[in-house]
């Protein structure tokens, strides 16, 4: 992460915003050379608060630790059987249709 003090950051404000966004590398901003804000893109400030919004309620915190849960144990389906999988619905789907 960049560190820039507010009086550059007031300088090249246009210039670090076009950067941040193309980049996503957000921009610590220090007054008196202590941290005061952070810039960062708006696609990762909207994926920081979903992010956050799940975090907060219990439910999605419950389900978040029973797939970390599953990931550690292996308990996991794996992208080819997911393949099959979706085939064989597929196949059924389109059995279905014929009769």
């Amino acid at each position: 992460m960049k560190t820039l003090p507010l009086a550059e950051v007031r300088n090249r404000l246009s210039v670090l915003v076009d950067e941040v966004a193309r980049t996503h590398e957000a921009v610590t901003i220090t007054r008196n050379g202590v941290p005061a804000a952070v810039v960062v893109s708006i696609e990762d400030y909207e994926s920081i608060m979903e992010t956050l919004a799940l975090l907060n309620d219990p439910e999605d915190r419950d389900r978040l630790a029973e797939a970390e849960e599953s990931v550690a144990t292996g308990d996991v389906t794996t992208g080819e059987e997911m393949a099959e999988l979706m085939r064989e619905r597929v196949r059924r789907e389109r059995g279905a249709g014929a009769a």
